[in-house]
């Protein structure tokens, strides 16, 4: 096409026309957010807060109250007895930073619940002493809760006779395929001091979305929980589960404790991808990444454990923990390139699970860098549930009890029949998750 210069001048007109057209047009402005600043005051915070998000779009929950003074948001006592907001619509929660202080939540019992399928957005706000957890969503349609810190979650008593406290929770229980879908995202968060029997400083179970777990810090100085203790927990997941570079300490503690880092596992369909995080377990008892199937849920096919680094100090006697375990079915998995520090009783294990007798098969275990790494038993454990396993790389002793396998490090044929210390009782979590799902959806409770 070619343009005489009038033409130019007349399309240029027409273009500066169509400018001052378009300046003039009126602009549909976003609608401002809600801003609610605490009072510090019992009941009246949680209904200042529950009428804003009761509107939905962007609420602003203030790190001062309306003098300027910093003041947090009263929840009530650490105990049932404590209040909390529900989520029933559309909505963003966010807090602020007013020069040291962030907008603060002190107290409750489940302070923040999302029960309908809602998309979310909670961030910036720091749950100083939450009893049960800090924030339990049942449903959504796509969730982000990035930039929390959670301190100190205050453990409650359970009817199964021991105590809970976590501070994330994603359960889709009633309705797995439904429940929670579209995309979740748990990003930035810092949780740390969690203290109760069943603990976990973050809880997915039968999430239908596709999740990523990134950039947080979950730290644990004392790993007590005899019935669970995990930083990052995925259970039962249906959609492609992505946990990176997440940095996750498990401090010393109760005997009876059996802490892992990170857990996941199960359904059939879900693929975790788990890479590039930054790992330290230092109780006795301690594992370092679990990947798990079959107890109480389908087996676990074609998980990635990639990159990771791992510095485990368990002195569990005998058949105990490793850097990177398989227990149960897990099928067709891939760990590789992982560097595990320090002395635990194998680098790498792939062993029954927890009820024992499901098979894991052609499960491949290449390139990790273990040099750093000192066994009290052997570098790699394949027990008698495992085939067609591939192991390539670093290693000098492997005891192998599968079948078709192939090692290539040095062979131990020492028999033994897996590992039972706390056997049952990761299996406990379903029974977990069903009482603390009744007590965020009670409407009769708090407020």
């Amino acid at each position: 096409m070619i343009v005489s210069r009038h033409g130019k001048r007349a399309v240029l007109a027409s273009f500066a026309a169509l400018l001052a057209a378009l300046a003039s047009w009126p602009v549909r402005a976003a609608s401002p957010a809600t801003t609610i600043y605490p009072t510090g005051s019992f009941p009246l915070d949680i209904s200042n807060v529950q009428a804003a998000l009761d509107g939905g779009g962007t609420v602003l929950l203030k790190a001062t109250n309306a003098g300027g003074l910093p003041t947090a948001f009263n929840f009530g006592p650490s105990t049932r007895h404590g209040g909390r907001v529900r989520i029933h619509k559309d909505v963003a929660i966010t807090g602020e930073r007013v020069g040291g202080s962030m907008t603060t939540i002190a107290g409750g019992y489940l302070p923040i619940v999302e029960l309908v399928p809602a998309k979310t957005h909670i961030t910036g706000l720091v749950f100083e002493a939450p009893a049960g957890a800090a924030i339990v969503i049942l449903a959504s349609t796509g969730t982000e809760i990035d930039g929390n810190v959670i301190n100190g979650v205050v453990p409650v008593l359970l009817t199964l006779g021991f105590t809970d406290g976590d501070g994330i929770d994603l359960f889709g229980n009633d309705d797995p395929a439904n429940a929670i879908t579209g995309k979740a995202r748990i990003t930035g968060n810092v949780i740390r001091n969690l203290t109760a029997d069943f603990a976990n400083g973050m809880q997915l179970d039968e999430v239908a979305a596709d999740v990523e777990i990134t950039g947080n810090t979950v730290q644990f100085p004392e790993s007590n929980g005899s019935i669970q203790t995990v930083g990052i927990t995925a259970f039962r997941s249906h959609g492609t589960v992505t946990i990176s570079r997440n940095t996750i300490y498990m401090g010393p503690g109760s005997t009876d404790a059996f802490p892992a880092p990170i857990f996941a596992g199960g359904e059939h369909e879900a693929r975790y991808r788990i890479s590039d995080n930054d790992i330290q377990s230092d109780h006795p008892n301690g594992d370092g990444i679990i990947l798990n199937g079959g107890d109480f849920s389908e087996p676990t096919n074609g998980a990635n454990v990639t990159a990771n680094r791992v510095r485990i100090n368990s002195t569990f006697p005998g058949l105990g923990g490793a850097g990177v375990s398989l227990y149960g079915a897990v099928n067709g998995s891939i760990v590789s390139g992982n560097k595990i520090e320090g002395a635990s009783a194998f680098a790498l294990q792939i062993t029954q699970g927890f009820l024992g007798g499901e098979s894991a098969a052609g499960n491949r275990l290449l390139g990790n860098d273990i040099s750093g790494h000192v066994d009290l038993t052997a570098d790699v454990y394949l027990d008698v549930n495992t085939s067609d396993t591939l192991v390539a790389g670093s290693c000098v002793t492997a005891i192998d009890l599968g079948v078709a396998n192939r090692v290539n490090c040095g062979q131990n044929g020492h028999a033994s029949a897996g590992r039972q210390a706390g056997s049952g009782r990761r299996g406990l979590g379903p029974d977990v998750r069903r009482e603390l799902i009744e007590h965020a959806k009670a409407s009769g409770e708090g407020h």
